[in-house]
């Protein structure tokens, strides 16, 4: 893990950066109209991960070929004590307090159970876009606040809640400390209640498929009209 003065001294240094780029130009202006979030995350997900490569010795996870994996669980690696850890770059808007995906959760759980990592870092900078800018930047280890993520196996994804997670940070709240390996216990404990809640979802649509066919089935009518093609609403 990267100690807290290290985990500090990333977090004041990405701050300092951000206070004063969000009063350039270029990015006031990138940060008006609608849909800013989009348009900024990936500003803010290169800048930051430059700033950490400048900074210090950090690595990206590549495929045989040597390209960048596109669906790395760290936007980069930053190395402590000979020891690289993921990071995840993520940009918050004030507006929006929604559930942004982490990481999938299998394979955050396959790198823990590989030994391959002890920690997953988020490094988030959250905006607050009125008539000024400002921002706050976060670093943590996210495997610290499992308390304020959900898990849909659909996707697969961990997902943040991000309103809960906020609070506790303006709040000053400390998560329990809690050994490595009952944070591994947690994340399976999510694993299990979201693929029991998916099972019992497919289920519920298969049923509704099956009613639906019975119902097709027994009306022995099956030309199609204009009438059950309005529902495409075609123009």
């Amino acid at each position: 893990m990267i100690d807290s003065q290290t985990a500090e001294k990333i977090r004041r240094e990405t701050q300092d950066f951000w206070d004063n780029e969000v009063r350039k130009p270029y990015f006031v202006e990138t940060a008006q109209g609608k849909e800013i979030g989009h348009r900024i995350a990936d500003l803010v997900d290169d800048k930051t991960t430059g700033l950490l490569a400048v900074n210090y010795i950090t690595k990206y996870q590549r495929d045989s070929r040597g390209n960048r994996l596109p669906r790395s669980m760290g936007d980069i690696w930053l190395e402590h004590d000979g020891i690289y850890h993921p990071i995840n770059v993520k940009t918050g808007v004030s507006s929006a307090n929604g559930q942004p995906n982490m990481v999938s959760l299998k394979k955050l759980l396959d790198a823990l159970l590989r030994r391959q990592i002890d920690a997953y870092y988020l490094l988030m900078v959250k905006l607050e876009i009125q008539q000024s800018i400002r921002c706050i930047v976060h670093f943590v280890d996210m495997l610290d606040y499992l308390d304020y993520v959900t898990f849909d196996s659909g996707p697969g994804q961990i997902m943040l809640r991000a309103k809960a997670f906020f609070s506790a940070r303006s709040e000053g709240i400390v998560p329990p400390q809690r050994s490595i390996g009952d944070k591994v216990a947690r994340l399976l404990d999510l694993l299990e209640d979201g693929e029991r809640r998916l099972a019992e979802n497919r289920k519920r649509a298969l049923d509704e498929y099956r009613r639906r066919a019975r119902e097709y089935t027994a009306i022995k009518h099956y030309v199609v009209t204009p009438d059950t093609q309005a529902s495409l609403n075609l123009r």
